[in-house]
């Protein structure tokens, strides 16, 4: 008898669920209908992952490109943008990308390396000068083929972004001297030439992913990176690296790149339109990336604990002597037909600065 009250509650009590569910579901379809909400079903939702904060030059470009696309589209492609690494980090978002757990990402150029080798001839030290030449590169031929290159990936190569000029940041002393290197533990993108470049020079170099820098900085095991100014001031980096030495040794870009399948799936007009809005915006963006850097380095000055150095022209070409022969050396890793395009970019005749 006693089992037999229980499982009665228990039926009355599923009945009663039941009715309010049912009473809640018709309660929702009498509410009046939002003219605005027509055609949801039919947006297109992108999601762009990336491991910058905002206020960086790729932060701000992938915001800017969201706002262009729907714009171009009128609301129909949403681009929901996920900075500072909240979804995927620099190691795990190729994967993501590729598995179509997101459909955007803009890595650096040297991280994707690992995937295509020959990419590395973006990270050939003190090749590319001034920015006249750095947005030649990035715009030009070379640009073309290093994106075709990541159909081999299964991935759709967009375009490349500009983050300008790396530096050197150090915790304990200024890099200045090829002697200041010596046995320094310093980060570097994981590609094989940028290791080979700072091991040239005598320093530990030790790959690891953008958002654990601070840890490891905080925790001493590195004492020095090459970055660009602007992410040096955006993540903090200047609170443990006070001594930042303005080299031009390098540079940095990204590569927009989107799922393959996803891009396939999309109709051609909007296809056409995601291309429009990133060349639309491919000078505001350069722009961008020269500004950010000079108001970063501006709002650097200001700290008194933080002390500036550039490269005397003796210092610089000693470096360059310490570095000469990986450029005879990089076609191992990097197909010659990629070497020879960047110097015909830049008007280089004697393969060499």
């Amino acid at each position: 008898m006693k089992y037999f009250f229980t499982g009665g509650i228990v039926v009355i009590l599923i009945f009663v669920s039941l009715i309010i569910y049912q009473d809640r579901r018709t309660s929702i379809s009498s509410l009046p209908y939002d003219d605005e909400q027509n055609g949801l079903e039919d947006q297109i939702i992108i999601h762009f992952s990336h491991v910058v904060a905002e206020n960086t030059p790729k932060g701000l470009a992938a915001t800017k490109f969201a706002e262009l696309v729907h714009e171009k589209t009128n609301g129909k492609v949403i681009i929901r943008v996920y900075p500072n690494g909240i979804l995927y980090n620099d190691y795990n978002e190729f994967e993501a990308l590729k598995n179509n757990d997101i459909q955007m990402i803009a890595p650096t150029f040297s991280k994707v390396t690992s995937y295509l080798p020959s990419w590395q001839v973006l990270d050939l030290p003190f090749i590319i000068e001034s920015e006249d030449e750095l947005k030649q590169v990035l715009s030009g031929p070379l640009q073309d083929q290093l994106l075709a290159q990541l159909g081999k990936q299964d991935i759709k190569g967009l375009k490349f972004w500009s983050n300008g000029f790396k530096q050197i940041a150090s915790n304990d002393y200024p890099i200045l001297e090829v002697e200041d290197f010596q046995n320094l533990p310093i980060r570097v993108m994981n590609s094989e030439l940028l290791k080979e470049q700072f091991a040239r020079l005598g320093a530990t170099p030790i790959a690891t992913s953008f958002g654990e820098v601070y840890n490891e900085i905080e925790n001493k095991k590195i004492k020095a990176q090459d970055n660009t100014i602007s992410n040096l001031y955006s993540k903090g980096f200047h609170t443990y690296e006070k001594h930042i030495t303005l080299s031009n040794h390098g540079i940095m870009g990204y590569a927009v790149m989107m799922n393959e399948s996803f891009w396939n799936g999309l109709d051609k007009d909007i296809q056409q339109q995601i291309v429009e809005a990133l060349n639309e915006m491919s000078d505001w963006q350069f722009e961008q990336s020269i500004l950010l850097n000079e108001k970063s380095l501006n709002e650097l000055r200001t700290i008194d604990a933080v002390s500036i150095y550039t490269l005397t022209d003796e210092q610089k070409k000693a470096w360059k002597e310490k570095l000469s022969s990986i450029y005879s050396n990089s076609n191992r890793i990097i197909d010659d037909s990629y070497y020879k395009l960047l110097m015909e970019q830049l008007k280089i005749s004697n393969g060499t600065k």
